[in-house]
């Protein structure tokens, strides 16, 4: 059973023990991505995240060891995703899910930093050096085919643009762990990912771990600059809807429905970096997002005949 987090964590010495946690997973991370910039110590707010104040607070080296182990992000084309189908790529994964997991190509150090097949990686370490080309952020309630579409659409776009296909951490079918492991794991596969992809639908800001997962981005020093949106639906009406919900976040209207020791920890998060400061924090996205809209409403009416999925990139 976790200890409670909550006041008490707000405490001076736990604030500078979680800065101190916090600070041994930056350096560790950096030493294996090279990647982390300095982040004005929003970081320590991230302390819960790890299990700091619970039964399962652990040593930061082991922890990083555990998450380095486990990231696997996937080398994704138009193709393997929707071999995948929407269920495995978004939904929980079960033993059907597992067939259709083989068919994709996932980053291996055995394999030379090139694409494997999924079912060689299982027994192989990751190179110490192994990133992400961007962590993903979607809405678990916003529609799985649709997100498919979306992603797909912006991978083709990724690929053309770039000659090669990227690579993404999607935490539903990269990492096979409990919803509490995961959480713990998050700021080091947010901080070993060069870039943020946010599939943005309208159900998205009112999911707390999605929140979170935006705001560990920037807590850990990343650059709005390096965060990209696709809209996720391109009819004009759900295109609004998603404005609309950034625009007006506030985390009272986010749904925390993981399960407890999940929900205690979001919530020790946000107490953490405080209301104001987490809700100004994902607010910043708006601007990203309403350029997203309005590129995608300029590509509707420029492809007012053309049928499927609808999506871009945003460089």
């Amino acid at each position: 059973i976790e200890l409670a987090i909550g006041c008490a964590m707000l405490s001076k010495n736990a604030l500078l023990n979680g800065r101190a946690l916090i600070f041994s997973i930056k350096l560790g991370v950096r030493c294996l991505c090279g990647s982390m910039e300095a982040s004005g110590g929003g970081e320590a707010s991230l302390a819960p995240l790890l299990g700091f104040g619970t039964l399962r607070e652990r040593e930061p080296q082991e922890l990083l060891h555990d998450a380095a182990r486990a990231f696997v992000p996937l080398v994704a084309s138009e193709q393997s995703l929707r071999a995948l189908g929407p269920k495995a790529l978004f939904g929980s994964a079960d033993a059907e899910d597992d067939v259709l997991r083989r068919r994709l190509d996932v980053v291996s150090s055995r394999a030379g930093g090139h694409a494997m097949p999924a079912e060689q990686y299982a027994a192989t370490s990751l190179p110490s050096m192994a990133s992400a080309d961007y962590y993903v952020v979607h809405g678990r309630n916003d529609d799985p085919q649709t997100k498919l579409d979306t992603l797909a659409g912006w991978v083709s776009e990724f690929q053309r643009a770039h000659g090669r296909s990227p690579s993404l951490f999607i935490s539903g079918v990269c990492a096979n762990l409990t919803p509490v492991e995961l959480l713990e794991h998050m700021p080091v596969y947010i901080a070993r990912s060069k870039k943020l992809l946010i599939l943005a639908g309208p159900e998205l800001p009112a999911q707390l771990w999605c929140a979170v997962e935006c705001y560990t981005w920037f807590a850990l020093g990343g650059r709005i600059e390096d965060v990209e949106v696709a809209i996720v639906g391109a009819d004009a009406a759900n295109i609004g809807a998603v404005v609309s919900a950034f625009d007006a976040f506030h985390v009272m209207y986010s749904l925390a429905g993981e399960e407890t020791c999940t929900r205690r920890r979001l919530m020790a998060t946000i107490e953490f970096a405080g209301i104001t400061l987490f809700n100004g924090t994902l607010r910043e996205l708006t601007l990203r997002v309403k350029e997203a809209a309005d590129r995608l409403i300029s590509r509707l009416s420029m492809h007012s005949q053309t049928s499927g999925a609808l999506n871009f990139w945003i460089p």
